[in-house]
């Protein structure tokens, strides 16, 4: 455990060091408070964030695997990785470690948009419950991505290409499970359908808390986990 939150707390003070961050949280931000500014924050309009929310999970999509492409692909490059290798810490470590880091700094970057809420509080009346429940949306969805960069990170020492496998997998698998039900028969067409992630990001963003659908994005980290450490474990034996 103590390797685990030493590698997280070293990969968290990285991207607080890395330019690059920053200009990923601006950029985030920026399109965020344009969706708030345009769609939330005018007169009349209902006092939620549900518009930001949604279109959130689809701007996370990019922004996380941004910051994920290095975790792995940069130790890979800059021939850190077997000094890292050498350190008395397993592989689940290392792996863990790092996506508790980049879950970390995915919650840094969403605590400035409580200025969203504060500012609907201040002129209407905002349901809190449905304000939680998209957050934890947010970070469980954003989670799932960054699970996702790290094991593309693993696989290649290129960071553009860790970023462009991750998100062509997500957009890929998001529009797939949309348009695919269409050409199965019912059995099958229901099972593509239970695996589209929108809805049950969709489900939080409106208030509901479903234990399923926490169980589904936890099992698809634990997925994409599992698999970049057994990604590590065959580099490690090569």
């Amino acid at each position: 455990m103590s390797g685990t939150l030493a590698i997280s707390s070293r990969e968290l003070r990285a991207f607080f060091l890395s330019p690059g961050a920053y200009i990923i949280a601006a950029l985030f931000l920026l399109v965020c408070s344009v969706v708030f500014i345009s769609q939330v924050f005018i007169p009349g309009q209902v006092s939620s964030l549900r518009n930001v929310f949604q279109f959130a999970t689809w701007v996370l999509m990019f922004v996380c695997p941004a910051i994920s492409m290095r975790l792995v692909s940069e130790e890979l490059r800059g021939g850190t990785y077997e000094v890292l290798m050498t350190l008395p810490v397993s592989s689940g470590q290392i792996i863990v470690g790092k996506f508790l880091g980049a879950v970390g700094f995915l919650i840094a970057l969403l605590i400035p948009t409580i200025l969203y809420v504060i500012l609907l509080e201040v002129y209407g009346r905002p349901d809190y419950g449905a304000v939680i429940s998209g957050y934890v949306g947010l970070v469980l969805i954003g989670a799932a991505f960054l699970s996702t960069g790290l094991l593309t990170s693993c696989l290649t020492p290129s960071q553009p290409v860790a970023f462009l496998v991750a998100v062509f997998f997500w957009l890929a698998y998001r529009l797939g499970t949309k348009a695919i039900p269409a050409y199965l028969p019912s059995p099958w067409s229901n099972g593509v359908f239970a695996a589209d992630p929108d809805p049950r990001a969709q489900d939080f963003i409106v208030g509901l808390v479903d234990s399923s659908n926490v169980v589904f994005f936890v099992t698809l980290i634990v997925v994409m986990l599992i698999a970049a450490i057994q990604a590590m474990e065959l580099r490690r034996w090569r």
